[in-house]
Formats: C-alpha cells, sequence, structure tokens
C-alpha cells in the first residue's frame, strides 16, 4: 500500500511537473513558473526514487546501499529551495531586492547540502536488510543529517506560507484567490510531511537505524500534498468552472432576498420593471447573476424615481431612534455599516409613504449620511449592501418608526389641507 501511494504521489508530482515545463517552454514565462517546475520535478523524482518497489529495482544498480537516501533527501531540499525562491516571486511589486535575496537563497541552499552531504559521509551509513544503518558511535550524525533537512525544509514552507498568505490578502475573489488558498494548505500539509521526519531522527538516536523507504503515513502525506499543489497551481484553469455555479447560487439568493423591497418599489412604481415578463419569475440558475444585476439596476432607479418624495428630516428621525437604541451606533463601532443601512431603509420607506399620499416634499436628505456607494465597486457588493438595505427596510423598528412619523406627518398635512 506505502508503495502505491507513493508511486501515485510521485506520477501526480511529474505529471505537474511536466505541464509546468510546457507552459515555461521557450523562456516565455516568469521565473516563479520555472521554479515551480523545479520543485515539482525534484519532489516528484524523490518520491519515485523513495518507493519500495523502486528501491527494490535499483538495488543492484546504485553504486552504494544507502545512496538512495542521500539522494532523496537532496532532491527534497532542492524542492525546497525552489518554493522559497517562489515565495520571492510573491513578494510586494517593484522589490529591487528580489535578485539579490534570490542569489542568497541559492548560495545558502548549497551550504545546507553540502553540510548535509559531509553530516551523511560522517555518519557512514550502511544498509541492512530494509534499513540505514549508521556506523557503531556515529548515530549522531545520521539524526543530525535528518533534523538539517527536516529544518530547512520546514523554513523554506514558512517562508512560502508568509508570502502566500499576504499575497492572498491582496488578490481579489476569484480562481486565483481559491488556488493561493490551496497552495497555503499544502504548504501546512508539507510542513507535517517534513516533520515526520524526526520520526527517522528519533530511531537514529535510539537504534542508530532507519528504514529505507518511507511508510504509509509519510506517503499519504506526500499525496495530499501534491494533490493540494497541483490543484491550487491549475485552479486558473478549473476554478471558475467549480466557482460558477456557486456564483449562481449565491446570485439567485440574494435576488430572493432582495424581493421585498423590489416588491415595495415595484407597486408605487411599476416603470422600474426592465422587463415586466420575468419582474415576478424566481429566475433560473443560468438567468441568476443576469437578474440580480437587473434586480439592482431597478432598485436603484426606484430610489432615484423617488427622490421627489423624500422626507428631509427622515435621516435625522433614524439617526435619532438608532441613538435611543443603544450604543450601537457609536462612530468606529463595527455596526456602523448597518446604522448606514438603517438610514437608507429609512429614507426610502418614507419616501414611499409620501409617494401613496401623493405628497411631493422637494428635498432631498444628505446623502453622505446614507449609502456607500463611493465603496460599492462590483455588482456583487451593490447586491450585498441592498441586501442588508432590505433586511433594515423589512425588520428594523428605526424603520417602522420613521415610517409612522412620515404617515402622521402626512396626514396631518392633509387634514390641513382640508380646513376651509
Amino acid at each position: 500500500m506505502a508503495s502505491l501511494t507513493a508511486s501515485l504521489a510521485a506520477l501526480v508530482f511529474l505529471v505537474f511537473a511536466v505541464h509546468r515545463l510546457v507552459i515555461t517552454r521557450g523562456g516565455r514565462a516568469d521565473s516563479a513558473q520555472r521554479d515551480v517546475a523545479g520543485f515539482a520535478l525534484c519532489v516528484g523524482t524523490a518520491m519515485l526514487l523513495n518507493a519500495p518497489v523502486v528501491l527494490d529495482a535499483l538495488d543492484h544498480l546504485v553504486p552504494s546501499p544507502a545512496t538512495e537516501l542521500l539522494v532523496t533527501y537532496e532532491l527534497k531540499a532542492a524542492a525546497a529551495t525552489f518554493l522559497s525562491l517562489v515565495a520571492l516571486a510573491l513578494g510586494p511589486p517593484g522589490s529591487g531586492s528580489a535578485p539579490v535575496r534570490r542569489r542568497r537563497r541559492i548560495r545558502a541552499a548549497a551550504a545546507v547540502q553540502a553540510a548535509a552531504l559531509a553530516l551523511f559521509l560522517t555518519a557512514g551509513v550502511a544498509e541492512e536488510g530494509a534499513s540505514a544503518v549508521a556506523a557503531p558511535g556515529r548515530a549522531w550524525a545520521l539524526a543530525a543529517y535528518n533534523v538539517l533537512f527536516a529544518g530547512y525544509i520546514c523554513w523554506c514552507l514558512y517562508v512560502l506560507a508568509r508570502a502566500l498568505f499576504r499575497h492572498t490578502r491582496r488578490t481579489p475573489p476569484g480562481p486565483l484567490r481559491m488556488g493561493l488558498g490551496l497552495a497555503a494548505l499544502a504548504t501546512a500539509t508539507g510542513v507535517v510531511w517534513a516533520l515526520w521526519a524526526l520520526d527517522d531522527a528519533a530511531a537514529n538516536v535510539a537504534a542508530g537505524r532507519q528504514d529505507m523507504g518511507e511508510d504509509l503515513l509519510s506517503t499519504t502525506l506526500g499525496m495530499v500534498t501534491a494533490v493540494l499543489a497541483a490543484a491550487g497551481a491549475t485552479a486558473t484553469l478549473w476554478g471558475d468552472r467549480v466557482a460558477r455555479p456557486l456564483r449562481r447560487l449565491r446570485a439567485r439568493h440574494a435576488h430572493k432576498r432582495l424581493e421585498p423591497l423590489w416588491s415595495a418599489l415595484y407597486a408605487e412604481l411599476p416603470e422600474i420593471a426592465l422587463d415586466p415578463r420575468a419582474a415576478r419569475r424566481s429566475p433560473g440558475l443560468r438567468q441568476a447573476e443576469f437578474a440580480l444585476y437587473r434586480r439592482v439596476i431597478e432598485i436603484r432607479d426606484g430610489s432615484l424615481a423617488l427622490r421627489p418624495y423624500q422626507q428631509p428630516e427622515a435621516p435625522t428621525w433614524a439617526g435619532e431612534a438608532l441613538g435611543r437604541a443603544g450604543p450601537a451606533t457609536a462612530v468606529g463601532n463595527p455596526e456602523a455599516a448597518l446604522t448606514a443601512a438603517v438610514i437608507e431603509a429609512a429614507v426610502i420607506a418614507a419616501a414611499l409613504e409620501n409617494k401613496r399620499a401623493g405628497r411631493p416634499r422637494g428635498g432631498t436628505p444628505d446623502p453622505g449620511r446614507r449609502t456607500p456607494a463611493a465603496r460599492l465597486e462590483t455588482t456583487e457588493d451593490e447586491a450585498a449592501w441592498l441586501v442588508r438595505v432590505t433586511h433594515a427596510f423589512t425588520r428594523s423598528p428605526v424603520v417602522g418608526e420613521v415610517r409612522d412619523r412620515t404617515r402622521d406627518q402626512a396626514a396631518a398635512a392633509a387634514g390641513t389641507a382640508g380646513q376651509p
């Protein structure tokens, strides 16, 4: 089972390496693409050489019985070095020190490889059955060899993880961000995989030996790391196909949640419907994103059409009611966005009351106290904001109080107008 798992993991890495090399042929890609290919090629080859079935096949071909152990560890360290170089490409744009840091990391990697070779030779490793055995009194050198590799690989993975997290924060939602997240997850499993080598160091200290091949847990961690790394690096190819149905589901859900506000506007302003035939129908998944876009436009058109009926005092009334409700409206409070949504909903509710009463007001409330429209850059942002406004429009007692005050004022004005 361990042999099969190791071979499959190696195959995933090697196929991925070939894919990257095809993309980077002719020098058209940046150095990061070549570094990713180098990582996959090194770690895939190391896992293939460390598979028990391959170890048995090479038993009579290698010059030294323990050469496989040295070669596979050196390949894994080289793979980790490639990852640390990938981290440099994920740094902030315009980093002039990147070439210098790249050369430093390559020199550091060469030093680690040289130190590891010296420790391995000092250990005098020989093969005994399916185990590598250190010379008498030199088990410490074999243990140091394993600790050095585990520490170096973990450091490289830490450098990459830090760069991935920083880059993810600068990347908008989409397939690229999904790929970065999968790559970060692969890095985390890679750390666990590397730390598992400390189990070999413990065996070195206790008995002066370690197994030549990797055990089932190690190969399983390698397989998981391989799949996550390959998925993360190719997310831009398949990510949109996976994300599209999710976007459509979110769009249909948002379309449904906007229904109460849209219906209230449509009842007074039926002309806002861009497609009257589709106005009352629930959209299918394929049409959900376009239907949501249309609904957002219709709600905004309705808000603009209500401007002659807007109650100038509505924001003030809403602010007073929110102030009585407690400290949630304090400046800097995390509920500030909710406060703005309640105020916008109150303005719309008051304008609708005036429209029903046929009472143009002619005043426009201060727009700076309402919607943060300048910060809404996409249709998804706009829809998410209007969902909050809709929730306040239907459920907020503050909006209900503003609605009642507007209705009472309109009734009073109508009564005064009816007096002789």
